[in-house]
């Protein structure tokens, strides 16, 4: 009786020590918020800061990711899932020069409508309506590693 509880014990401390890594060579993201996280059809050209804003946590442990000088960028993609077919599309990252790339944390934020495509909805038909949006997002590093793919939203979209 003795070994086998000897074996449970080393084993309950064997797993309770390990940890998921914060740092892999595939970026990892989570997401944070969008905010605002409604806008009102129409306010695209008459309020700047109405605009949605996407905010997530990067984390990568080589830091190879952005823009660098050597014309490599990586990008953030972003697709639509409430459309159908779900819209995708991708925006090149923020600088990161000014960061330190080994084991990145990082907090990005990526405006909504700089990607006209995504903001696509069916008819909204009788109005007022209320469209409710969802994302999926990942990355991708100069090595091409993929991130996690996290979904991120809702956002509303307000017909009136």
């Amino acid at each position: 009786m003795r070994p086998l509880l000897f074996v449970a014990f080393a084993g309950f401390i064997f797993l309770s020590s390990c940890s998921k890594d914060k740092f892999t060579t595939a970026p990892q993201i989570k997401f944070k918020s969008i905010s605002p996280n409604m806008f009102k059809d129409g306010t695209l050209s008459t309020n700047t800061d109405a605009l949605p804003v996407l905010h997530f946590q990067l984390t990568d442990a080589e830091g190879d990711i952005g823009t660098n000088d050597t014309a490599h960028s990586s990008y953030v993609y972003i697709r639509n899932i409430t459309t159908n077919p779900a819209q995708l599309d991708s925006v090149i990252f923020p600088d990161l020069s000014k960061i330190n790339h080994k084991n990145l944390d990082a907090d990005i934020a990526i405006n909504l409508f700089d990607q006209q495509g995504l903001l696509q909805v069916p008819d909204p038909g009788t109005r007022p309506h209320i469209d409710t949006l969802y994302f999926e997002v990942y990355v991708k590093d100069f090595a091409n590693n993929k991130s996690n793919v996290a979904q991120m939203g809702p956002l509303y979209y307000i017909f009136e």
